[in-house]
């Protein structure tokens, strides 16, 4: 048992130190050839920190305004956003962020396309930054994503949130895959998202994953099955992200889709399982329990520091892992009666 559990947080340790060596870092500056969709749903709250960083660098930023009640198109357009709104209730079959996107894209004109979350703040260097890392972009890449800054809400909510960018910078590893240019990441992360233009127009991808709440990760399975490459970028020192600011909103976010990240019921029991086991499993190690506790710590060191997540999360890893293990069965459970609920609207 102990050798499978040193196996386990070694490989965990050693996919995030490659990601954290290998992950491509912005570094070239640009004028920005991109223009930036936001689709938001009562984000007036956010806009205020998300745009004028952007309309500041001279970029163009358009907000489809999905049906939101407070004041989001208007202060949008206050801030120099191009502002399209929803012209009918979202159609049956659709999730809200999809209709949005697909929305969006049919109007994007640059080389690049860039989807940003509303929740995503960017610094005044951000613009340029990206600018030079899509310029250098090689050809037969048509999508780059990313990860940004991870920003802590209060509370409880930095101890149970940890579990998101730890699991997948500690299980897939972006930076040997970019360094390989072997295998396939088969990840987008919704929050930021950069498309060759053309080809956004030619795949469609929120129109053909219309209904997926867990669009992004869908996105990049299909980019995997048709063999287009991903870039992935570390983007902490110019964009940074804060999903959730209290733990009650946090477990509701997180509700929505993690059940669906294996793909099937069976495998999120798996998945669930296999959080446990990782959380609590050092336990069994017996003379080697609190080495093993440490090199599990370590790898969450190493993720935290990619998205500079606070340090102080790391030693209670145990307590994130079971935390995710339970929203994985909670999320299921919701998926199976029908109540996935996000911005008002539920999905069956």
């Amino acid at each position: 048992m102990s050798a499978v559990l040193g196996f386990l947080y070694l490989t965990l340790l050693g996919v995030a130190l490659t990601n954290l060596i290998w992950m491509r870092r912005p570094r070239d500056r640009a004028a920005p050839q991109f223009e930036v969709m936001i689709p938001a749903r009562n984000e007036a709250h956010n806009l205020a920190d998300l745009l004028p960083p952007l309309v500041g660098q001279g970029v163009r930023v358009t907000v489809f305004d999905d049906e939101s009640t407070d004041g989001t198109g208007e202060l949008a357009a206050k801030h120099g956003a191009h502002v399209i709104t929803a012209s009918e209730p979202l159609p049956p079959g659709w999730t809200g962020k999809n209709r949005a996107c697909h929305q969006l894209s049919l109007r994007a004109t640059s080389e690049w396309t860039v989807f940003l979350d509303a929740d995503t703040k960017p610094t005044d260097e951000f613009a340029s930054v990206l600018a030079g890392s899509l310029e250098i972009t090689p050809s037969n890449v048509s999508c780059v994503t990313g990860f940004p800054r991870m920003l802590p809400g209060r509370g409880l909510e930095p101890l149970y949130l940890g579990w998101v960018p730890w699991i997948l910078l500690a299980t897939n590893p972006f930076g040997l895959v970019q360094r390989t240019g072997r295998g396939h990441n088969r990840f987008t992360n919704g929050q930021f998202a950069a498309w060759r233009t053309t080809y956004l127009h030619e795949l469609k991808p929120y129109e053909t994953l219309r209904g997926e709440v867990l669009e992004d990760v869908k996105i990049g399975r299909l980019l995997a099955k048709l063999g287009q490459p991903v870039s992935v970028l570390q983007l902490s020192p110019s964009l940074s992200v804060r999903m959730y600011d209290t733990l009650q909103q946090a477990l509701h976010g997180m509700s929505k889709n993690s059940g669906q990240i294996a793909g099937s019921t069976f495998g999120s029991l798996l998945l669930a399982g296999l959080f446990v086991f990782i959380g609590v499993g050092w336990m069994l190690g017996g003379s080697l329990s609190l080495p093993l506790y440490g090199v599990l710590v370590a790898s969450k060191l190493v993720t935290d520091r990619i998205v500079r997540y606070p340090v102080y999360t790391a030693p209670f890893i145990p307590i994130t892992c079971l935390s995710a293990a339970a929203t994985i069965l909670r999320s299921v459970w919701l998926k199976r009666s029908g109540r996935i609920e996000w911005k008002g609207r539920t999905y069956s």
